[in-house]
């Protein structure tokens, strides 16, 4: 039942969050369920660990999906747009980070997941309104790169979700819009 699933994964963000060596049996208890249900879904914590993270994933892809497929007529805003949806998600990507991405084909989901972001700022360089000299993946890498620390910093009560959302796009957008570099090769 999809309902006690739902329970179970909310209650294991919420007992983890606290006691990150919580063991299946007090996941349960929070969650209201028997110990058998849970251990019939999760036999092990790696896979109730993944079941989390493929969850986290299925809702940022959730929040992609609203990325425009046509022009990019208003980039900055549609990036802030997506940003702000991604930003209550922080404390369920914490799951994204424990098992290595080879488990439960974690790497597949998260190439369907950035396929509409890679998209969009591809077509973004192509219309240059992005820097050219950079690849698609590296851009698509770094903005992800920058969630991660906004979703750690939001965790660490050190900044609220819509400054947090603001930081990642302006810091972002400062270094993949056009403009002279300043490193010099050494």
């Amino acid at each position: 039942m999809v309902i006690k699933n739902d329970r179970i994964l909310e209650a294991a963000i919420e007992v983890l969050a606290i006691r990150p060596n919580a063991t299946l049996q007090s996941i349960a208890n929070a969650a209201g369920v028997s110990r058998t249900t849970i251990f019939n879904r999760y036999s092990t914590r790696e896979d109730l660990l993944a079941a989390l993270a493929i969850d986290a994933l299925q809702r940022i892809g959730q929040v992609m999906q609203g990325i425009p497929s046509g022009e990019n007529t208003h980039f900055d805003a549609v990036l802030m747009e997506i940003t702000r949806g991604l930003m209550p998600l922080g404390p369920r990507t914490t799951f994204l980070r424990i098992l290595p991405g080879q488990a439960n084909d974690l790497d597949a989901h998260w190439e369907d997941v950035v396929t509409p972001l890679a998209s969009y700022i591809g077509r973004a360089q192509v219309e240059g309104l992005l820097r050219a000299d950079q690849p698609a993946r590296w851009l698509v890498a770094s903005y992800i790169g920058l969630l991660f620390a906004a979703w750690d910093e939001i965790v660490a009560g050190e900044l609220g979700q819509v400054q947090a959302a603001r930081l990642v796009v302006d810091t972002w957008l400062s270094g993949v819009t056009h403009r002279s570099s300043s490193v010099v090769a050494t």
